[in-house]
């Protein structure tokens, strides 16, 4: 992958030789691999989850899935061994085929609640 290029779930999917559907959700992990992926949409359709996303190109601060099942993943993604890479665009339609730009690797930082938690991740150099 190359920082600052775009690119669809679908190409991913081709590149990566990944048959998961959650491919299609916000937090993904992919088998095989040590990696944590997050989509990340800053305006989202009226038809999905109104989550409260921010990025400014270091910082980037996203609520995790109501049911917190990826929570303790992405808290211990260092001890496990896993890096954290963002895919993220402002709009679904900002680009051909609903494509996300590639911002890659960040770290964990902090959270705050539960259901959904409030995370803090930081751009890793």
């Amino acid at each position: 992958l190359k920082l600052g290029e775009l690119y669809t779930r679908e190409e991913l999917k081709k590149r990566f030789e990944i048959k998961d559907a959650t491919i299609y959700t916000g937090i993904f992990r992919a088998k095989g691999h040590d990696s944590i992926w997050l989509f990340v949409t800053k305006e989202k359709t009226p038809d999905r989850t109104q989550y409260q996303d921010r990025f400014d190109g270091e910082n980037l601060h996203i609520e995790s899935q109501p049911s917190g099942g990826k929570d303790k993943l992405l808290i211990e993604h260092e001890e496990r061994g896993l890096e954290i890479i963002l895919f993220y665009r402002k709009t679904r339609f900002d680009h051909d085929g609903a494509a996300f730009r590639y911002e890659g690797r960040f770290r964990y930082e902090d959270h705050k609640g539960t259901h959904p938690a409030q995370f803090h991740f930081i751009r890793i150099p």
